[in-house]
């Protein structure tokens, strides 16, 4: 009697260690409903991502409770896993409206479709930016700083330096000039060139189709090199300073769509050897 129970707790064990999987696969997935017509399914979780079919509207799926990015992950039948949009399923079993027909001037010809345009905030962008920068430095003997203009390039959005659901900002950044405090002091001519490269990771907060506001820091580096012309008694000493420094910056701004284009401004806070504001206008263009 004894050794058939002992038996019996045995087979119960092993059941639950082999349903455990299964009951867990279970909870972590539900039910939901295609709400677009054509809904794209992707190989892993990226726009950028081969596309492995297309879905019906009104179709029923299992998908994951939780989302990557954008994305659920999508059981398309026995053995066939994906990603969908989050915007292209609706959670539960809906009951969908039949779609209007379109007019009958917008209507597609047979054999064409309409093109699908990503989210806002899922488009990447890149184009010139302008910087006005209250640029500081440790200079002949005290803390400087002047009102100076920066022009250069920045890259954003997922997908531009790292692969994966990473949303990233990038700008490299010049100034073509010494800052106007070193000719006020020497009341001699100056010239040189400040460069600043900075990558931040942002926090993106999508509120409609056309705008979104970020948040984000990262590393930075600047580079200076100026030759300062330095009275010498009678006479004029030609004088070189470079300077080369890491820290980090702080943004905050907002971003606004303009059909393939973004319009962004933002406001930085950089902090290295010395600490400064910056505000920045950029146009940049989808790709």
């Amino acid at each position: 009697m004894f050794g058939l129970c002992a038996l019996n707790k045995k087979l119960m064990l092993l059941a639950a260690v082999l349903l455990l999987p299964l009951i867990s696969a279970a909870q972590s997935a539900r039910n939901a409903t295609v709400i677009l017509d054509g809904a794209l399914v992707y190989k892993d979780a990226d726009f950028d991502a081969p596309v492995i079919t297309t879905l019906k509207r009104g179709g029923v799926y299992r998908i994951s409770k939780n989302t990557k990015g954008p994305f659920y992950k999508i059981r398309v039948q026995p053995g066939v896993i994906g990603w969908i949009a989050d915007v292209d399923v609706k959670p539960g079993i809906v009951k969908l409206a039949p779609p209007p027909p379109p007019p009958k001037e917008l209507r597609p010809l047979e054999g064409e479709g309409i093109p699908k345009t990503k989210p806002f905030y899922a488009t990447r962008y890149r184009g010139p930016v302008l910087m006005m920068l209250d640029y500081s430095e440790k200079t002949l003997g005290k803390e400087r700083s002047a009102q100076t203009l920066f022009y250069g390039l920045k890259f954003n959005g997922f997908n531009t330096v790292f692969s994966g659901e990473i949303y990233t900002d990038a700008n490299l950044i010049f100034s073509n000039g010494a800052p106007d405090y070193y000719s006020k002091l020497t009341g001699r001519g100056s010239e040189g060139f400040i460069f600043i490269a900075d990558f931040l990771l942002q926090t993106v907060l999508p509120q409609n189709k056309w705008l979104l506001f970020f948040y984000g820091f990262g590393p930075m580096f600047k580079y200076s090199h100026f030759k300062l012309e330095v009275p010498d008694g009678g006479s004029t000493t030609m004088y070189t300073a470079d300077d080369m420094n890491l820290g980090v910056v702080f943004d905050l701004g907002w971003g606004f769509r303009i059909g393939k284009a973004s319009l962004r401004a933002d406001a930085k806070y950089y902090w290295e050897k010395t600490k400064y504001l910056g505000y920045g206008l950029n146009f940049g263009w989808e790709f």
